[in-house]
């Protein structure tokens, strides 16, 4: 296979792993309330936690502040998946501006991961130490459906 070729394979892989995983404000997909929706993932989190209504104000005020960075994020990142898209292999430049966006969609992958730590540390913030616990142990037993199901 020719280097362009599977450049562009990776760089498309790469953008929808990116994508998925920066589609929820917070705690990434299939987190509390699924993709992009913090009402359901915060309703989810009051239920499992039982936040108090001080706790449940804070953490949808952190994710209301977060919502205009992640949604230009993902604005972003849908810029790059389309202008690959775009991309004519035959042209003369398309490897250049193949790397380019590569480049590209690398920092916002990084962007978007110290800003989803950053939304999960100031809403770990607000938790009790009983809260955290139990959130982890809520992880791990998802971490073990998902080993169960895919074998992984």
């Amino acid at each position: 296979m020719k280097t362009p070729t599977v450049l562009l394979i990776a760089v498309l892989a790469f953008a929808g792993f990116t994508s998925a995983v920066h589609a929820a404000p917070g705690f990434g997909p299939g987190g509390f309330g699924g993709p992009g929706n913090p009402a359901a993932m915060l309703e989810r989190m009051s239920d499992h936690l039982d936040l108090s209504a001080d706790q449940q104000a804070a953490i949808e005020s952190i994710l209301e502040a977060s919502k205009p960075e992640m949604q230009a994020l993902r604005q972003q990142l849908k810029a790059n998946r389309e202008a690959i898209q775009a991309l004519d292999p035959a042209s003369t430049s398309y490897a250049a501006e193949l790397n380019n966006l590569a480049l590209s969609n690398g920092e916002l992958a990084t962007t978007g991961t110290l800003l989803s730590v950053r939304v999960k540390t100031e809403v770990a913030a607000v938790l009790t130490d009983e809260q955290k616990a139990r959130l982890k142990r809520g992880k791990e037993r998802m971490q073990k459906r998902i080993k169960a199901r895919f074998g992984q």
